[in-house]
């Protein structure tokens, strides 16, 4: 402790030379050239004790792995003064405006994968550049109690080699035989389909999800003896990575022959205590949740780097479903935090990294003890936020598609989950499943990463080449049923009936013929097709069985899992194709059928495939290169910030930035950090619905808010993203708003500071910068649904229909969706109730989630609560009328909370005044008819105020948004009669 004392008064004491100095000479009058003598004195001397502990290893060029070491005080895994809770170590790594804060870790000896040391004086930090170049780094050593839990960068006292400070140049990476190091860490980028950074590449997985105790290897130290890989020992090459005299060969050959199947990604548990295997735990014991076992993780490590030499992804499961409540009862708290911190200091620098937070996360009727929504949430928000390069991260399912519903509706649109890693009971199911968390995904403005990692039944799941030699459902049903439906790829799951299962599997080569038929599917996507811009479209062709991906016009890829006369439909499309096919069992080049071309512009056929047997795929190509279609849609209106909005003056105001054509608030002043400013302008387009994304730039230094306000109605408030680089363009979704000509539109943000980044003895802030505001137009009432729905006719002049009945259905750009409640049906969330008994037709609609239920509950405006109409979730029907003129508007609705009993009412598009705020006060906790409208004078609003005013005869479409969420529509009522009740 004294070396550590010391350590950092001479540092303190080096940058504070000129003003000891100074003082200290002052009476004498030394001259100024005597004290830079004392000071260049006084740097060699901290340089040389500075040089004693740091060490920069590692290749240096992008993609590798780059490793600093220092040495500071002995310390020991069981000290009493914990190591991995009470010390925390990050360096902060700069290059060209981009910046990365990565934890560190205790290293022991700093070898302790061969020397097994439980105690040393090494510390470590992994970090992976991006780019080449120079690369600063300083370095934050901080002591306290549970100090590794803390995001403060100041927090706790400086101790050991706090405050160094160093660079080292990248170079270019040449020749590099590794597909990460070729192409680029693994990304989310906003699509369905993970991506390479560097070029930008998708990336399609195939690999092994068994078996999932991968890691209880009998060579890595304090782990029982479940596997041993003894039959890949002999794949093993001269070269390849070991430890302690020749231990790991077997492991480490059984990834070379997954690599030569052309697999790329293995999925394992890094925790498993108390869950089915119960041999796999990072800590010094299995019983032990706050220290970690140096050797054991180190050796680890060796194997994840020459999986990374393989391109091979980390999938790794963070826990299962049998001891999701084991670290601090389910919640993000210490024991949790310092886990998932740990892994990521450890592992996050590898390039294909995928962080999943749970086998089979969450309730189910066969495991009731489980974590629930906010834990979910919160492990996700804290591993993205933790990990400085912002992998992947994922949930794995449940089986059933009741479960699945409960668990991942409430997580669509979450800004820390990028993907799901789904189970799925029956193999005939896949594809539909596929296609049906894309499109909600989608939906909510979060394109999910879909892959598939565990395929049912528990007890079979993929069996060994000698049970299954032609794994026809695996491929048809499984494989390309994800592929076709635009998932990301395959893991293979073993079960646990048959020989090599998912806790016993000892050689991969089980499956040699399941990995072959991966690759020709992997094969076909990556040589073939622009997958990343094709869509499912398995309507295209008159057999029910089939899977269709296309981009329209251009390429088309049909899948048959039996070979038969094949049509596709390319009405509306122009030119000529070429078909070809592929032999998804065999692989190999394409085949010629009887049918060389076709003609497009209507139903055309294929042929026959090459043979008459077995399944194939058939691909359509346009012989021309020209992209026919354009289905980019453009901003119908663009507001600029310096040129379309007027500042408004206040204790926080913008100025204009210039530089980065943006409104900025000047942060560097303590009293711009207080609050937030405001900009304002005039809506001048054409009254309607209007989604609207704000063109702002994040930062790395902090994650501003910012706000839209229609007519000074709070509408909605969104936040950046956490970035490594500043000033990076992102487009902020404000959702769908109604907007009248003439509205005023007020935007304002705020600077806010992460305490990442340390700044002239404080922290840098973000400066809320924003560019333009961009207005798209509504196409609700085009969406074919609608237009080719049979309308609703009226009956004496009133038109009643049931809420579920629908014709169209929309979240609206909004976390919040309308979710048919039918009885005998499960419940597309947790811990709802059911009042379909009482609804007509045992059936009814409720706007979900449902997180505002009474007052004190918090109110999130454009998330549990829409002042603005045609914001939230919207239900839409078809109306034939006969006469126009004044429909007043009744709901059949049940109210169960103090604040979820309003809903807004609309007519084409358009939310006039009079139906808006439909309000319930009376009738609580039954189904009750309203017509009254919620006014300030009278919350509870007076009956018979809500109307539409239909002037003309004909087909109309009647619109529900919510207001509150938690509301339930059993039917709708419309009647040009005053005076009429509904009963």
């Amino acid at each position: 402790m004294i070396k550590t004392i010391l350590m950092s008064f001479f540092y303190e004491l080096f940058f504070n030379l000129d003003k000891i100095l100074n003082q200290l000479f002052k009476p004498f009058k030394v001259k100024l050239f005597k004290m830079k003598y004392y000071s260049v004195f006084f740097f060699l001397f901290c340089l040389s004790v500075f040089a004693q502990n740091v060490t920069v290893e590692g290749e240096l060029k992008q993609w590798h792995k780059v490793t600093l070491s220092f040495e500071g005080e002995e310390l020991h895994e069981y000290d009493a003064d914990n190591p991995f809770l009470n010390y925390r170590l990050n360096v902060i790594f700069k290059n060209n405006g981009r910046i990365f804060t990565v934890p560190g870790f205790f290293a022991a000896d700093g070898n302790a994968a061969e020397t097994s040391a439980s105690s040393g004086k090494i510390w470590k930090v992994r970090f992976v550049p991006d780019a080449i170049g120079e690369w600063e780094y300083e370095v934050f050593f901080r002591y306290g109690k549970n100090i590794a839990l803390s995001d403060d960068i100041y927090e706790g006292e400086a101790v050991g080699f706090h405050g160094m400070k160093g660079s080292f140049s990248i170079e270019e990476s040449t020749g590099e035989t590794s597909i990460f190091r070729q192409k680029g860490r693994l990304i989310y980028d906003g699509t369905t389909y993970a991506a390479h950074a560097d070029t930008k590449a998708p990336f399609l997985k195939g690999g092994a999800g068994s078996p999932e105790n991968f890691l209880a290897y009998h060579e890595f130290d304090q782990t029982p003896a479940s596997h041993k890989y003894e039959a890949h020992t002999k794949d093993w090459n001269t070269g390849d990575p070991t430890w302690q005299n020749g231990k790991g060969k077997s492991i480490i050959g059984a990834l070379n022959y997954l690599a030569s199947k052309g697999m790329n990604s293995v999925y394992f548990l890094t925790m498993n205590v108390q869950g089915d295997g119960d041999d796999v735990w990072p800590w010094t014991d299995m019983n032990e949740r706050y220290r970690f076992d140096c050797s054991k993780l180190d050796q680890w490590e060796k194997v994840f780097d020459h999986m990374d030499d393989l391109g091979i992804v980390l999938h790794i499961i963070t826990q299962e479903t049998e001891n999701e409540l084991l670290l601090d009862i389910g919640e993000l708290k210490t024991q949790r935090k310092l886990y998932y911190r740990e892994m990521i200091a450890r592992f996050s620098h590898h390039l294909g990294v995928i962080w999943n937070l749970g086998e089979e996360n969450g309730y189910q009727t066969w495991s009731p003890k489980a974590q629930n929504d906010a834990d979910r949430k919160a492990m996700a928000r804290y591993i993205k936020t933790n990990d400085p390069y912002k992998n992947l991260v994922v949930i794995h399912t449940h089986a059933v598609a009741y479960a699945q519903d409960h668990i991942l509706n409430p997580l669509l649109g979450d800004q820390y989950i990028d993907g799901i890693s789904m189970q799925i009971q029956k193999p005939e199911d896949v594809n539909y499943t596929t296609k049906k968390w894309i499109k909600k995904s989608k939906d909510f403005n979060k394109p999910w990463v879909a892959f598939l990692d565990e395929i049912g039944p528990a007890h079979t799941g993929s069996k060994p080449d000698a049970d299954d030699p032609n794994h026809d459902s695996m491929r048809s049903n499984v494989l390309w049923g994800n592929l076709m439906a635009g998932g990301a790829g395959v893991e293979w799951y073993f079960g646990y009936k048959y020989d090599h299962n998912d806790l016993k599997c000892e050689d991969w080569r089980s499956r040699d013929i399941l990995w072959n038929q991966t690759r020709h599917a992997l094969d076909f996507f990556k040589t073939y097709l622009p997958y990343e811009d094709m869509v499912a479209a398995d309507d295209l062709t008159e057999n029910k069985s089939d899977y269709i991906l296309a981009k329209k016009g251009e390429v088309y890829a049909i899948y048959q899992p039996n070979a038969e006369p094949l049509k596709l439909n390319l009405t509306g499309v122009s030119g000529k194709f070429n078909v070809r096919w592929y032999n998804p069992r065999l692989g190999g080049d394409l085949k010629k059928g009887k049918v060389k071309s076709v003609t497009a512009g209507k139903l055309v056929s294929l042929g026959m495939p090459p043979e008459k047997t077995g399944d194939w795929v058939a691909l359509v190509t346009n012989k021309s290169k020209e992209t026919r279609i354009n289905e980019v849609s453009e901003a119908s209106v663009v507001l600029n910030a310096l040129s379309d909005f007027q500042i408004i003056e206040g204790d926080v105001s913008y100025y204009k930035d210039k530089r980065n054509k943006a409104l900025a608030i000047n942060a560097s002043k303590e009293e711009q950090r207080k609050g937030f400013a405001s900009a304002k302008t005039t809506f001048n387009g054409e009254t309607g619905m209007y989604k609207l994304l704000l063109n702002a730039m994040a930062e790395q230094d902090g994650e501003s808010s910012y706000t839209i306000s229609i007519n000074k109605t709070l509408a909605k408030t969104v936040t950046n993203p956490q970035v490594s680089e500043s000033f990076k363009r992102v487009e902020l979704n404000f959702g769908t708003l109604y907007l009248k000509t003439g509205d005023v539109i007020t935007i304002t943000s705020n600077a806010h500071s992460n305490g990442r980044l340390p700044e002239k003895g404080g922290t840098a802030w973000s400066r809320g910068r924003w560019n333009a505001l961009s207005f798209f137009e509504s196409d609700i009432l085009k969406h074919e649904d609608l237009q080719n729905a049979t309308a609703f006719e009226a009956h004496e002049n009133n038109i009643e229909v049931e809420a579920e009945d629908f014709h169209f259905n929309t979240n609206n750009n909004s976390p919040r969706k309308w979710y048919v409640r039918k009885a005998n049906e499960h419940a597309p969330l947790l811990n709802i109730d059911d009042h379909t008994a009482n609804a007509s037709g045992e059936a009814y609609i409720e706007a979900l989630p449902d997180t505002r239920v009474v007052h004190k509950d918090k109110l999130v405006r454009g998330e549990n609560f829409y002042p603005i109409p045609g914001a939230g979730g919207v239900v839409a029907y078809k109306v034939s009328i006969k006469t126009p003129g004044k429909y007043y508007v009744w709901v059949k609705a049940f109210s169960s909370g103090a604040e979820d009993n309003g809903i807004h009412v609309g007519l084409d598009g358009h939310w006039p005044e009079s139906g808006q705020r439909i309000q319930l006060c009376k009738g609580k906790h039954n189904w009750t008819w309203s017509s009254a409208q919620r006014v300030p004078e009278n919350h509870c609003g007076t009956p018979n105020t809500n109307y539409l005013d239909i002037k003309e005869a004909g087909e109309h479409i009647i619109m529900f948004s919510m207001r509150e969420d938690g509301f339930e529509l059993d039917k709708f009522l419309l009647t040009t009669d005053a005076q009429y009740k509904p009963e």
